[in-house]
């Protein structure tokens, strides 16, 4: 299916979401079904399972061709992914399972999650994170898909949202998401950052990751973290900018606190990676300032 270029932004979030609806059930299925884990090439931190591309197939169905994801952007570049990004046009920039370590290990922090991008910015984004609400009263296990219960996060126009979801699916319509008021010392700590990075307790910032930036991003938007930092990939990035700018969170490069390029693309390398920068998600300056100081080359 292709998205209007001119559709409006409320009528492609309703297309995102319906994407989600089908893709959480599916990954659900296939997790409790048994899953061999595998890894892209010599990279071991790149794991990859049949759910990861089956809703890689599912994303090209319903949101392509106008489509930057991960499973299928090898070899794209960044002239290339730049050009889409850039267009007064609807682009959809995806990660089918983001945290597939957590996923396959019957974890909480996983998701699928998408950003629409136009004019060279996502302007609407779409997480759902299953088994973010597990009961963990016992051992960890993977239990039947239809009892899964989950949380949905959306931006659109400016507005944090959320649903709880129960086998993948809100049970409830989408609610206003408020900006988180708690103060926890915590900051997203996720591995790319810290095999460059140190971080020094003694400021008072300590690292809490649960998988990938899906988790990271629902950590933060849910008031358990206080900041978080990202040097991943464009589909890392783009999805949760949405929701976290709607809460009030600004991107701020380490360790000159300088703001974001005007262009998304602007952050990445030609492989469409940032893991030569470290960027700073935070409520504002003072608090990127502070953290900024708490962080050491490694």
């Amino acid at each position: 299916m292709t998205v209007l270029p001119d559709a409006a932004a409320q009528d492609v979030l309703a297309r995102m979401l319906a994407f989600v609806d089908e893709a959480a059930p599916l990954a659900l299925r296939m997790r409790a079904g048994g899953l061999a884990m595998t890894n892209k090439g010599s990279d071991l931190s790149q794991a990859l399972t049949e759910a990861d591309l089956a809703v890689s197939r599912l994303l090209h169905e319903r949101l392509g061709p106008d489509l930057i994801e991960e499973e299928t952007a090898e070899g794209l570049g960044h002239a290339a992914a730049g050009a889409l990004l850039a267009r007064d046009a609807w682009t959809f920039v995806a990660d089918p399972i983001d945290g597939t370590r957590p996923f396959a290990g019957g974890l909480t922090g996983w998701g699928v999650m998408v950003a629409a991008c136009r004019s060279g910015w996502p302007r609407i984004g779409v997480m759902t994170l299953p088994v973010w609400n597990e009961d963990r009263a016992g051992p960890a296990r993977i239990g039947r898909p239809e009892a899964a219960r989950g949380i949905l996060l959306a931006a659109c126009e400016g507005r944090a949202l959320w649903a709880p979801t129960l086998g993948g699916r809100p049970t409830e319509p989408l609610r206003p998401l408020e900006r988180p008021a708690t103060r926890t010392g915590h900051v997203g700590w996720l591995a790319v950052s810290a095999q460059r990075y140190t971080l020094d307790y003694g400021r008072g910032w300590f690292p809490w990751s649960e998988g990938g930036s899906i988790s990271d991003a629902a950590l933060l938007a849910t008031g358990r973290l206080d900041a978080t930092l990202t040097s991943n990939m464009l589909w890392d990035l783009a999805p949760i900018l949405p929701l976290l700018e709607a809460l009030g969170f600004g991107l701020f490069h380490w360790p000159d606190l300088a703001p974001p390029p005007t262009a998304l693309i602007d952050l990445f390398d030609a492989e469409l990676s940032s893991h030569d920068d470290l960027w700073l998600l935070c409520r504002d300056r003072g608090q990127a300032a502070d953290l900024a100081q708490a962080i050491r080359r490694a």
